[in-house]
């Protein structure tokens, strides 16, 4: 079942791309979706790399695993080498 949604998630657009083309042949998008596109686009970009910087460890650091000890749980860290 999760792979038919998973399947069902990526053939959306396409479909939906279709349905437009049928639709509406001969017109263009409208200037506020193409703007609006491109501002999620640009939006989800900039938090991909504001994720990226926020989550980097120090260049001279390795990174532990979670590891189990005395019974509980030691979550994954950064450690000085």
């Amino acid at each position: 079942m999760p792979r038919l949604i998973e399947i069902l998630l990526f053939l959306t657009p396409f479909v939906g791309f279709a349905v437009w083309r049928l639709v509406a042949p001969s017109e263009r998008p409208p200037v506020w979706l193409v703007t609006g596109a491109v501002c999620f686009v640009v939006l989800m970009l900039a938090s991909l790399v504001w994720l990226r910087a926020r989550d980097a460890s120090d260049t001279f650091q390795t990174y532990v695993p979670a590891q189990l000890q005395d019974g509980h749980i030691v979550p994954g860290h950064a450690a000085t080498r």
